[in-house]
């Protein structure tokens, strides 16, 4: 966030809204008192909820235990568990089909978010409007992400196949055992290609038009100015948005449980539905333990990779949170690697689609490949028609899935599951009515369940982002040992996956009494939202100049007093934005509230999952509730867009 400087650093101390302390007034707390006194909480809750339960799964780990008998002991047997995980053969299918999943939906992102990028880099009448309604659906909660395509997939009254059919192509069963990955990568696809496009489009236009200028003056082709300037300026920035995904994609379980499940022989059971399945489902713990410790470990090495190019991102020879292997990422041996990575998985993506799609796979991405080459020869008029019909097209594509939850919304039952279906009708408020008379025992929860997810939301939010602010100040104005590490630290819990520490957390708030408790869940999200809180608003403190406080220090100032007195009232802009993605995540948050839950859930998004049920589903009442619940979620994305990007990467790339 830029931030406005006065003319000079006496006009600040000089404000009339500044009252000076009394000459001769001592300071009350020394520099490293506040430092403590700003830090400890924070340290202390994440250390309480993340170091905690990670070393009491990683004892349950080496142990037989089943959590669902509270009165039974942990038996020591050694490394069994983990000689069954790395042998059991389910389990390796499960890696491999988590694998293939991060490989397909990170490829697909890559590719569709940065010719996206590429469409929108270019100024056009509302060009900012029509950037944010792209974003859309990756602030949507991944519950009703989920179980709306699970309804336009549907075999037999889903809109994507009645299409195909108008094509003239045959329909698609999208959850038996050949489609059931494609239905999960199709919608996470949908969902965070726009969260690579707001990356690629951040580093296009970082790239220095002088650069193309002097291409042009030695006749330079588009081509040539597309691998030679516009590829490598970027590519360390679409690395980044890649990396991201590659971390959530790894440690996704929500989207893939919500649309199939695991899938008929568990052929989209990823690693993160594995482990569920082994904690909550069959209660084998010490197998589930020792199975996360694994999934932490990769996580880890991601993390690693992910924090080394970010330190190259921003341009600085240390990173803030130093990686352990960063001496090593620097070695002339990976550094040669890394020229070759590239082409390798190019080469494993074309094995993949062939694979998965045969020659036909193949030959569509050939027309595709050759189609964008084309491009390159065709005059600038011709490419700017195009580009503004494909805007047109890929907004039609990404904002259909939104109407159509809001259409079933406004149908009668009858005409939810029809073939073909119905696109004109007579909207109809039945189904709001309906929610609102709370004559079922659905209906009267879910009242109650939207206030729930509000007030734990609000609640986490306050909390994670005072305690964020403070932490940030403190990371940001005063010498801190060991500050690199405490980074590194704040940061990796932030990239655990919800899988590798439910069974401790489910114990551990067992024990408490926290289970299925609203205390518990403003517990959890305040651990969560605090560690991306701090990082966010460090970038945020560090854009103010210290000259400011050091000005107010001399105006005998205490340190407390020219912080609420010149950096506070700076930085609230960027404490708003931080509020706002923290309680998205809060309100949006599925797992936990899942995981968690032992009877009635406590908040909306798994409420609308648990309307599904059995026989013919009703997913206008689905609609209905989806519908009410995204409304905050669609409004703070077009009040907060100009900070979307600096959140979605913690405040590594700013941008706009």
């Amino acid at each position: 966030m830029a931030v406005q400087q006065p003319e000079t650093l006496s006009s600040l101390v000089q404000d009339p809204a500044i009252t000076a302390p009394q000459a001769g007034r001592k300071r009350e707390l020394s520099d490293r008192a506040i430092a403590n006194l700003f830090l400890l909480p924070t340290i202390l809750l994440l250390a309480g909820m993340n170091l905690f339960p990670l070393f009491w799964s990683l004892y349950l780990s080496f142990t037989e235990y089943r959590a669902d008998s509270p009165k039974s002991m942990p038996t020591w047997i050694g490394n069994e568990n983990y000689r069954d995980a790395l042998s059991n053969g389910d389990i390796w299918q499960s890696f491999q089909i988590t694998a293939g999943f991060t490989v397909l939906a990170v490829g697909l992102q890559l590719a569709i978010g940065f010719g996206l990028a590429i469409l929108l880099h270019r100024t056009f009448p509302l060009k900012g409007f029509v950037t944010t309604l792209f974003l859309l659906p990756m602030m949507l909660s991944t519950a009703v992400v989920g179980l709306f395509w699970k309804y336009l997939l549907d075999p037999s009254f889903g809109i994507v196949n009645y299409l195909l059919g108008v094509v003239h192509i045959a329909p698609v069963n999208w959850f038996d055992k050949e489609h059931a990955l494609w239905s999960v990568v199709i919608a996470d696809t949908w969902m965070w290609s726009p969260f690579v496009m707001l990356i690629a489009l951040a580093g296009l236009a970082s790239v220095p038009k002088t650069l193309y200028e002097a291409a042009n003056v030695d006749r330079a082709s588009e081509w040539f100015k597309f691998r030679y300037i516009t590829l490598p300026t970027i590519a360390p920035l679409l690395m980044v948005a890649v990396l991201f995904r590659t971390l959530d994609s790894f440690k996704m379980f929500d989207l893939a449980w919500i649309m199939t499940g695991g899938g008929i022989g568990n052929v989209a059971e990823t690693v993160s539905i594995r482990v569920f399945k082994l904690a909550l489902v069959q209660w084998k713990t010490g197998d589930a333990c020792a199975l996360a410790y694994v999934v932490l470990l990769v996580i880890i090495g991601l993390t690693n990779l992910y924090l080394i190019l970010l330190a190259r991102v921003k341009g600085e020879g240390i990173p803030d949170a130093e990686p352990f292997l960063a001496r090593f990422a620097e070695s002339p041996a990976i550094r040669g690697m890394s020229r070759v990575v590239p082409f390798a998985l190019a080469a494993l993506a074309l094995f993949g689609a062939y694979r998965l799609g045969g020659v036909t796979l193949v030959g569509i991405l050939a027309g595709i490949t050759a189609f964008c080459a084309l491009l390159f020869r065709l005059p600038q008029s011709v490419r700017s028609v195009l580009a503004y019909g494909g805007i047109v097209v890929a907004l039609i594509a990404y904002l259909f899935p939104l109407y159509w939850m809001i259409a079933t919304a406004f149908k009668p039952f009858n005409l939810v599951n029809q073939n073909p279906p119905a696109f004109l009708f007579a909207p109809t408020g039945a189904n709001f009515a309906e929610l609102m008379r709370r004559d079922t025992a659905s209906t009267a929860a879910f009242g109650g369940q939207l206030a729930g997810s509000l007030f734990i939301a609000v609640t986490s939010t306050v909390l994670a982002v005072s305690m964020g602010t403070l932490a940030a100040y403190a990371f940001s104005r005063f010498r801190i040992k060991a500050k690199n590490d405490a980074l590194f630290f704040i940061l990796s819990t932030r990239m655990l996956p919800a899988v590798v520490v439910t069974v401790p957390v489910f114990l551990m708030f067992r024990s408490l009494g926290l289970l299925n408790t609203h205390a518990g869940l403003i517990l959890l999200y305040t651990t969560v939202g605090v560690a991306f809180a701090t990082w966010l608003m460090k970038g945020f403190t560090d854009d103010v100049p210290p000259e400011y406080e050091e000005a107010a220090l001399l105006d005998r100032y205490t340190r407390l007093q020219a912080f609420a007195k010149t950096t506070l009232p700076l930085i609230v802009p960027g404490m708003a934005a931080t509020a706002v993605f923290c309680f998205l995540n809060a309100w949006n948050e599925y797992a936990f509230a899942q995981f968690l839950s032992t009877s009635t859930p406590l908040t909306a998004p798994p409420s609308i999952t648990s309307v599904v049920g059995t026989g013919a589903i009703e997913w206008n009442k689905i609609a209905v509730r989806a519908l009410i619940f995204v409304t905050p979620a669609a409004t703070f994305t077009f009040l907060m867009r100009n900070h979307l990007l600096r959140g979605m990467t913690f405040g590594a790339i700013k941008g706009r």
